[in-house]
């Protein structure tokens, strides 16, 4: 008898590296098949454009670590509950419990630890032990259920009937909705904040601000919905307003674009010199976490502080006046910001690559391909 029948394999959806797709976190052994329908673990594949990465857009998901622990540790008091069932159900066939008990504690000393988890890079460390420990708990249930001749219906239904009635579980999921609504909802404010001060500076610098603030005000009145779906605890209705948010943020993206593309084009250099600065100081510290990840960053830290020298180069010729120098200076960098961008993504694409560093890398390619946009309107 084949136990996946009961307890179908642990599940991770990943994107894919190749295509800039956005990707979801898996979940374990027994949460994927008793995850309610209110809280999907599958990606939606979604189309992504150089707009989308842009700072002036909203995401098309949320990703705190503190709302992914809060729905671990959901999922895991589901896993927990789960187990203990599943082996008090061979139990009382006089099977074998003493490795499934000894996983089941293992489980819990895992869950400890992502508890404690402080970065992205610890809770997916964490998720890899935890997908090993219920790995062997479903190869040793298949074992056990076999010696016993065990019923796969019958687990089924009393695995999810005891998890459906457990006081954790449904604690742990209402603090996790009630998390997650808090921390998305003031993620929008603080975008909604930071969008309006951007306006607030281009106004202030004498530019024509009425279409991009009369979308910034249309995206305020869909935060409505968002909050109505996250209540409701709707997955559906929260990826449809996310998707409408972001929609209209790319929107709005452009409209301020627009508002910029008619600044003076010192203003619009600086800023891109300031946009450059920034993008090689983001990709210094993705380079430290990488590294840290036991990954060889040497070629991209060679980079990283080629184009750092390049800049002050860049913008020493145009204090001084030295345009074709100046010109010179910005075609090096751009040349060394695209090799960059091509060497992160050939990181994108190397086996074993966690979760997190693929989203990290994906995010710095894409602001390095944008800077190298800016920078190739100055070329002649």
């Amino acid at each position: 008898m084949v136990l996946s029948s009961i307890i179908p394999e642990v599940i991770l959806v990943i994107v894919s590296k190749n295509s800039l797709l956005l990707f979801a976190t898996g979940w374990l052994l027994l949460a994927v098949f008793l995850l309610p329908g209110q809280a999907s673990a599958t990606a939606t594949p979604v189309t992504i454009t150089t707009a989308s990465f842009s700072t002036d857009t909203f995401p098309l998901f949320n990703n705190d670590i503190t709302v992914s622990k809060a729905h671990l540790a959901w999922l895991v008091a589901k896993e927990e509950v789960g187990m203990q069932t599943t082996i008090r159900y061979i139990a009382s066939r006089n099977g074998s419990t003493g490795t499934l008990t000894a996983l089941m504690i293992k489980t819990d000393s895992a869950n400890g630890a992502i508890d404690t988890a402080t970065t992205s890079s610890a809770l997916d460390t964490e998720l890899d032990n935890l997908r090993d420990i219920t790995g062997s708990f479903h190869d040793e249930t298949q074992v056990q259920m076999t010696a016993v001749h065990g019923d796969p219906v019958e687990l089924r239904a009393v695995v999810q009937s005891t998890v459906a009635d457990s006081r954790e579980v449904q604690l742990l999921g209402a603090r996790y909705w009630q998390i997650r609504e808090t921390v998305e909802l003031a993620d929008f404010d603080q975008r909604v904040a930071q969008l309006e001060a951007t306006l607030t500076t281009l106004s202030e610098n004498g530019n024509e601000i009425t279409p991009a603030q009369e979308k910034l005000n249309e995206i305020v009145t869909m935060r409505t919905d968002l909050a109505a779906a996250l209540r409701a605890r709707d997955d559906t209705g929260i990826e449809q307003a996310y998707k409408e948010i972001h929609a209209t943020s790319i929107g709005y993206a452009q409209l301020v674009r627009n508002v910029r593309d008619t600044a003076s084009a010192d203003a619009r250099l600086g800023d891109t010199l300031d946009r450059s600065a920034g993008v090689l100081i983001q990709s210094g510290i993705l380079n430290a976490d990488l590294k840290h990840n036991g990954m060889n960053t040497t070629g991209p830290d060679h980079l990283v502080a080629l184009g750092k020298t390049q800049l002050v180069v860049a913008r020493n010729q145009i204090r001084t006046g030295n345009g074709t120098g100046a010109q010179l200076a910005l075609s090096d960098l751009r040349e060394t910001i695209l090799s960059l961008r091509d060497s992160y993504r050939d990181l994108l694409v190397s086996d074993d690559l966690p979760q997190s560093s693929a989203q990290s890398i994906l995010s710095v390619a894409q602001s390095l391909d944008i800077i190298a946009s800016r920078l190739g309107t100055y070329e002649k």
